[in-house]
């Protein structure tokens, strides 16, 4: 599917968890752990890295793969409706930069959908544990039929069987992307800290639904979880 791409975006100043691009899991950055699951779907035109940094740029390039540099930006869709204005993209996924377990499969759904239907946004809803139902780090979708009506960080737990957890890929063609950059950030967007909330209600979000638990590295703490379960697979691989 080459009229799909894949835009990672990645920066140095997360807030909960500076230089984490650069965190390397089994001695491997997790920014090229992203890159190469991008990489085995099987399913895009050019995977790009977008980023503002030149130490990222660096270790993504000696890694194989390409980089565009952008300025600040305020949310990683921003960062990369510039990039792929620069690389003059139209369909793209753009895959969050700390999701080094992402399952290749999912990322190919996400792209078949988007080329299915590119008026709308695209994201991934998976299975929630109720017992991350209010922690905050784990985002929360609530889905009517396919399609996302609300997003947030924290639920009841007994409201969790009408959640699930949110995985952190989007997928919008350019008319999509450029009309989400060309908003203010709302004050649901700011004071949740999800981006998604600024094109919500103006624009649909289609959803994929993975059976895959999402297992990404909000803040240090998780790097552990991230690390053995990197290794099982390696040993699963090493075992065929």
């Amino acid at each position: 599917m080459t009229d799909v791409h894949c835009i990672v975006p990645a920066r140095i100043g997360s807030s909960r968890f500076p230089g984490k691009p650069l965190f390397k899991l089994c001695g491997k950055e997790m920014i090229v752990r992203t890159l190469e699951r991008a990489l085995l779907a099987d399913c895009f035109g050019r995977i790009v890295c977008a980023t503002d940094s030149e130490q990222i740029a660096e270790v993504v390039s000696n890694a194989g793969f390409d980089f565009v540099m952008t300025g600040p930006a305020a949310t990683g869709s921003d960062r990369v409706a510039e990039a792929a204005r620069m690389l003059g993209l139209d369909l793209v996924v753009n895959l969050q930069g700390d999701e080094p377990l992402v399952e290749p499969s999912v990322l190919s759904d996400v792209a078949q959908e988007l080329a299915l239907h590119p008026d709308c946004w695209v994201t991934v809803a998976c299975p929630l544990n109720p017992a991350e139902s209010t922690l905050e780090t784990v985002v929360k979708v609530r889905v009517e039929g396919d399609l996302a009506v609300d997003f947030t960080r924290n639920v009841a737990p007994a409201d969790a069987p009408r959640w699930f957890q949110h995985q952190g890929i989007y997928a919008y063609s350019r008319v999509s992307r450029d009309e989400f950059a060309s908003l203010p950030q709302s004050a649901v967007e700011k004071e949740r800290s999800l981006e998604q909330m600024r094109i919500l209600g103006r624009r649909p979000i289609r959803i994929v639904q993975s059976p895959y638990p999402s297992v990404s590295v909000d803040v240090p703490s998780d790097a552990g979880t991230v690390e053995a379960l990197i290794e099982k697979e390696m040993l699963n691989r090493g075992s065929r």
